[in-house]
């Protein structure tokens, strides 16, 4: 049986039907239900009482699809923490770079509709564009080696390849999937695919967000802590057995040829437009579209009227996305400053975006069945007043992290500015100790108890130190006795450079009191995971020399053994110089509890690591010349405090925003469209996506000095800026009568024109609002 179905995926369908129609592969829009127009005037309406086969084909499409989205929303998750942690940029850049990317992909669906619906077809560009998709999800990958290739370029050239690929496919596998049914004889059977397809989306979305965070953080490779090549690996693997499932179900495809692209003809009669309106001096007309008429027929200048009515109401409406897309880069970092332990499970930063698709499929329903018929009978909740709250919900969502963002600032680690430096007083004594310290700036007094520690902050960077130790009397513990005074005396410590931390060691040697500096600096910030990070000082006179020697943390769990060692190749440089003590670099590690051992000889436990906490650990001889080892923890920087779970209000607010602003936008623009600028609409919508992330990488590159708090409250302004110019614009608009109502006047409207002229002219007129009607529906690119 042939298929003479039109490209589109609504053309044919009576209005009486409902149909899922898959919001451009996005999983975290929901299947949205659409009033389908009736065929084209004129065009019989086939036999609906026909039974059709399910077509076999759209198997190999839905499975292309879960693929596909596996591959990009998995490479999307883990994107930010790969460009701070490996490419080692900023937060900001790291930031600026996903929304250029972000961008980009929301950019090139219209480069990729045209090529499809005027060039190629649907079939050859998803089949040539995803080639290019899965070489560029390979570049990243191989990328992503330590030492191989050049990292930054690489993985920006993957990204941008990536970018083309998957935006150039997004306006048409869906659409592809809509040519395989007959309509209207297999309207419900179309139905069931969107909704099988949508699954697809969200299903393979899903599982990559939880998936790919792990690959990243709990495999190691190449001798990194993280295994990042997997992470994106595992995701371009799927994403060629896509292509091969794909292109396998050639056999089985109805394939249409390229019949031409409504958007040219929107964009030549704008264009046409207003050069005639410059170039006619003192001529008025009702509307400046209507200087196009001596070239383009009316009924496509009514509709491009139409179309550009909702795009005016659409100006403000990028702000959502710029605020939306956040939960991959702003979001993200945020999450990364907070405490993931959730007891037996540690929630990762990146895997905190897997709570927005989840709770997308639980409020649809409930906003479905429960909420909208509550105010559908009152009238309060206009599809634009619909958007307006979901603005509003998202602006809130921004203000609830700005509050969580003060809440903790105060766990973040201190850093000194520039030109200022830290000092860590250490006592490693068991008596209390009183240190006098002195820069050129500023002096001052400690009494530091037996086994404890204090900071001082921000003193004058690139000066001479000085301090002393001294003690109230000989006794120090019950063992420990000083032979000669109890006092160091003023000793210079040497110069600390600026923005850096070090440590002054309180300790004993032969039985004095002494009081050095490590030259080496400290880690003050946390590590860009949020997992702990400990480092560790041995002072042990009993080894002469220490090269060969290690300090082992063990921690055994149900599931796995963790274990980290510690090379100790050579005592460390003092200010003044004191033997026997060595220094080791800081190593993040997993959190809990861990048993420590020095040279394999059990010396005591390390209690509790939390995520984000920077630990300087002490191992001393006990200095009663006994056996055993002396454990001291210094917490240099706090560690994150606050649970991950504190997030989930934004999400919450955001998600309902979505629900309401999504869902409803997509409806909207699409039932406000004219029959023949469907796709046009759509790819206006996509566009709002795109400016979206443009408004994030404007904002950020201008705001540099700005505390993250602030920005969040700026975005939360910027968007209420945006609610008061969408209130504004949407306050006088006239929403479009149904389709049934408009294909009556349509009916009218010929019947008039036919009274007025000749048979042949009125046949050329219908001729022509079929062909516009034809190619707005054949060109389905968007419409999903």
């Amino acid at each position: 049986m042939s298929r003479k179905s039109s490209t589109s995926l609504t053309e044919g369908v009576p209005s009486t039907t409902k149909a899922v129609l898959p919001p451009y592969e996005e999983p975290n829009s929901p299947p949205v239900k659409l009033d389908l127009e009736k065929p084209p005037l004129g065009v019989e309406e086939p036999d609906k009482n026909v039974k059709l086969k399910y077509p076999k084909s759209v198997f190999f499409i839905v499975v292309n699809e879960f693929c596909e989205r596996f591959n990009f929303y998995g490479m999307r998750t883990v994107l930010t923490l790969y460009m701070k942690q490996i490419l080692d940029f900023s937060e900001d850049k790291a930031t600026v770079l996903y929304h250029t990317f972000l961008m980009l992909s929301y950019f090139t669906p219209i480069p990729g509709a045209i090529l499809a619906d005027t060039y190629l077809g649907k079939f050859k560009t998803i089949a040539i564009l995803s080639c290019i998709y899965a070489f560029g999800s390979i570049m990243l990958a191989v990328a992503a080696i330590p030492n191989f290739l050049p990292q930054t370029g690489f993985s920006m050239t993957g990204l941008l390849i990536i970018a083309i690929g998957t935006g150039g496919i997004k306006p048409c596998v869906s659409a592809f999937g809509g040519d395989q049914f007959v309509r209207p004889q297999q309207d419900r059977q179309l139905e069931a695919f969107f909704s099988v397809f949508y699954f697809s989306v969200n299903a393979g979305s899903l599982i990559s967000t939880f998936i790919t965070p792990i690959l990243r953080e709990d495999v190691h490779c190449f001798g990194d802590d993280t295994c990042y090549p997997l992470a994106f690996g595992v995701p371009a693997i799927l994403m060629i057995v896509s292509i091969v499932i794909f292109v396998a179900g050639k056999p089985l495809y109805t394939i249409k040829k390229p019949e031409g692209n409504i958007m040219g003809e929107f964009f030549k009669c704008i264009g046409h437009a207003i050069n005639r309106r410059f170039k006619s001096k003192g001529e008025k007309r009702d509307h400046w579209l209507d200087f196009a008429s001596d070239k383009f027929d009316k009924q496509l200048i009514q509709d491009v009227k139409r179309v550009l009515a909702v795009a005016f109401v659409f100006i403000p409406l990028p702000v959502f996305w710029a605020l939306y897309d956040q939960q991959g880069s702003r979001w993200t970092f945020q999450a990364t400053r907070m405490n993931g332990d959730l007891g037996g499970f540690v929630l990762k930063p990146d895997q905190m975006q897997i709570i927005n698709p989840l709770l997308i499929l639980l409020l649809v329903p409930l906003f479905e069945a429960v909420i909208y018929p509550c105010f559908k009978k009152s009238g309060l909740l206009t599809p634009l007043r619909r958007i307006g709250c979901g603005l509003v919900l998202c602006g809130l969502s921004f203000v609830i992290s700005g509050f969580l963002e003060i809440a903790l600032e105060p766990t973040y680690a201190t850093i000194p500015a520039d030109g200022r430096m830290q000092l860590n007083f250490i006592n490693t004594l068991p008596c209390q100790v009183n240190v006098t310290y002195r820069v050129t700036d500023k002096n001052g007094d400690l009494s530091i108890k037996a086994n404890k520690y204090e900071f001082v902050q921000d003193l004058e960077a690139d000066q001479d130190i000085f301090a002393s130790a001294f003690l109230e009397n000989a006794d120090c513990g019950s063992y420990l006795q000083f032979n000669g005074g109890f006092s160091t005396g003023e000793v210079k410590l040497g110069k600390g450079g600026g923005t850096k931390g070090y440590s002054i060691l309180i300790t004993e040697r032969e039985n004095e009191l002494t009081i050095t500096r490590l030259n080496n600096e400290e880690q003050l910030d946390k590590s860009d995971t949020g997992d702990p990070s400990v480092a560790f000082f041995v002072d042990d006179n009993t080894f002469q020399e220490y090269a060969g020697l290690n300090i082992t943390m063990r921690q055994e769990t149900k599931k796995k053994t963790y274990e980290y060692i510690y090379d100790l190749n050579d005592t460390a440089a003092t200010t003044p110089e004191v033997e026997y003590i060595v220094q080791t670099e800081y190593q993040k590690t997993e959190i809990g509890t861990y048993e420590l051992f020095y040279n394999e000889t059990p010396v005591g436990k390390l209690e509790n690591l939390i995520q984000g906490g920077v630990y300087r650990v002490v191992i001393q001889k006990a200095l009663n010349e006994s056996d055993s080892y002396h454990v001291m923890t210094v917490e240099v920087t706090p560690p994150n405090s606050v649970n991950i779970l504190w997030l989930l209000p934004q999400y919450f607010v955001v998600t309902v925003g979505e629900v309401m602003f999504s869902v409803t936008g997509l409806t909207f623009s699409y039932s406000q469209a004219p029959l023949s600028m469907k796709s046009v609409m759509q790819a206006i919508w996509l566009l709002v996506v795109a400016f979206g992330n443009l408004i994030d990488i404007i904002v950020i590159q201008f705001q540099s000095d700005m505390s993250q708090a602030d920005e969040f409250f700026l975005f939360a302004g910027i968007m209420g800026i945006a609610v008061i110019i969408f209130t504004a614009m949407s306050w006088n608009y006239k929403y479009v009568e149904d389709e049934k109502k408009e294909n009556e006047d349509e009916k009218k409207r010929l019947s008039t024109l036919s009274d007025h002229k000749t048979d042949s002219s009125s046949s050329s007129s219908s001729s022509d609002e079929e062909v516009y009607a034809k190619k707005g529906e054949e060109n389905k690119a968007f419409s999903e």
